[in-house]
């Protein structure tokens, strides 16, 4: 079988070949498995953001309907304009 140390090269070569190629399968399936469950955690993400999307969208469109504009204005920068006019009516008085 072994007639010279040729022929033992190559037997372990051939198992080291083997290792490795085996060693590569397994890496390449745990690889694939992390990479799809990466793809499952994204899009449960998405879905997410997408619900919560709405949900704002849905919330806005029904403050925004109902007259609240009008109190957004007057707390978001409205109000300092309608105080600076009062006083400015109020001084000229």
């Amino acid at each position: 079988m072994l007639e010279t140390s040729k022929d033992l090269f190559y037997l372990v070569l051939t198992f080291c070949v083997l290792g490795f190629t085996v060693f590569l399968c397994w890496a390449l399936y745990y690889m694939i498995r992390m990479l799809k469950q990466f793809n499952e955690v994204m899009e449960a993400a998405r879905e997410k953001i997408e619900q919560v999307t709405n949900v704002v969208s849905f919330v806005k469109g029904k403050l925004f309907s109902k007259g609240v504009k009008t109190i957004f204005d007057y707390v978001t920068g409205d109000k300092e304009e309608k105080e600076t006019k009062k006083n400015k009516t109020k001084k000229r008085k």
